[in-house]
């Protein structure tokens, strides 16, 4: 699902990913619950086929020429950084997919899916909040009675908006304790359209880069694909991949927890309330980076700069 179009993606005769809308024009079936058949998908209903440009290479039971207009929507499609793209507009998107940061050092990576009810700025805004961690991941990630003092500046460029963190130690989470030795830095940052992302080095360079892409599959649905990188090390990657997958599965369910109940309960308000009654959502001196994004995904572009450094307890 995109942007409540039903998609089914499959690879064409030469490997290459492909993606139609998820309908066969004979009788509206779901192609995705056909086959792929030598690069090219199978209705399941009546067998008609549709290459990965959605022409019609086969009607069973009827001999008939291939036909050369596309009778199925094919969406613009492209591979990069481990994730597969497509775009429902006419035309091919201007710019290329946000690539995860650079890193100082060679990596392993895996990813982790997770589908939330929420809407892309609150997920954003969650994923890069530090100042929830010590309430929603309490124990796993920070504890509330034992906080730093941190420094925190926010740098914003016309499609993105960064905060970066300095002098905070080692955090009193297990996360934390298990992951780290030190910390001298850590950053959050987002890239406009949807792109969360999470960054801790230590003196000696990166310790954990988490990178997630937020795909609205449908009004108040999203799907993550979360990108998690760490310096390779002694360790083996199958077994840090072993146990980030429970830690991380851990903390994203309580980030989905907390998410959908602040979705579930904003729904049972009424539409329209009288003037002066405050229901929100209302921002602190906290939130150094929700409303940016908020902006940023109202299409308003940022204007560049950086803000002077705050002292903040972390």
């Amino acid at each position: 699902m995109l942007l409540g179009f039903p998609l089914v993606l499959f690879r064409d005769a030469g490997g290459r990913a492909a993606a139609l809308l998820d309908r066969c024009p004979h009788r509206l079936a779901p192609l995705s619950a056909g086959t792929v058949q030598a690069g090219e998908v199978a209705c399941p209903y009546h067998g008609w086929r549709f290459d990965g440009a959605g022409r019609c290479t086969r009607v069973p039971g009827v001999e008939c020429e291939p036909g050369g207009k596309p009778l199925v929507r094919a969406m613009w499609v492209c591979e990069a950084h481990g994730l597969v793209w497509v775009c429902i507009g006419e035309n091919q998107p201007a710019h290329e997919p946000v690539a995860p940061a650079d890193t100082d050092c060679s990596v392993h990576t895996f990813f982790m899916t997770a589908v939330v009810l929420s809407t892309l700025a609150e997920a954003a805004e969650n994923f890069l909040d530090g100042f929830h961690t010590h309430f929603v991941h309490a124990g796993w990630v920070r504890r509330d009675k034992q906080r730093q003092a941190v420094e925190v500046q926010v740098r914003s460029w016309a499609n993105g908006v960064e905060a970066h963190y300095r002098g905070e130690g080692r955090q009193s989470g297990l996360v934390s304790r298990w992951l780290e030795r030190d910390r001298s830095e850590s950053f959050g940052r987002f890239h406009s359209p949807g792109v969360a992302e999470v960054e801790y080095r230590s003196r000696r360079g990166l310790t954990l880069l988490v990178t997630a892409w937020l795909t609205p599959e449908a009004e108040g649905r999203l799907r993550i694909h979360a990108r998690i990188a760490t310096a390779r090390g002694w360790l083996p990657a199958w077994f840090k991949r072993a146990v980030l997958r429970q830690v991380f599965g851990v903390i994203l369910r309580q980030d989905r927890d907390i998410l959908e109940k602040v979705q579930a309960h904003a729904a049972r308000f009424p539409a329209h309330v009288p003037a002066g009654w405050g229901l929100g959502p209302l921002d602190g001196p906290q939130d150094f980076l929700g409303p940016s994004i908020r902006k940023l995904l109202n299409g308003e572009p940022l204007p560049p700069g950086q803000s002077e450094v705050q002292t903040i307890w972390l």
